[in-house]
């Protein structure tokens, strides 16, 4: 794990990053380890992720 991963943003930050990138047409996303690469519906995938870690978080997971 990561540094970052101990510091969550608030649900709030989550949907303002997704409105965000919203209008921007892409279908990809890279990292910088090659096996994690979304070659397709990255945009899907966004809104996937952001919705589990809003649901993470809210669930108290990252309560310490």
């Amino acid at each position: 794990r990561s540094y970052p991963n101990y510091v969550p943003l608030p649900a709030e930050a989550v949907d303002r990053i997704v409105r965000s990138v919203e209008p921007l047409a892409f279908d990809r996303v890279y990292s910088h380890f090659a096996r994690l690469v979304i070659s397709e519906d990255a945009k899907g995938a966004v809104r996937r992720s952001a919705e589990r870690y809003k649901a993470a978080i809210s669930a108290g997971a990252y309560a310490e």
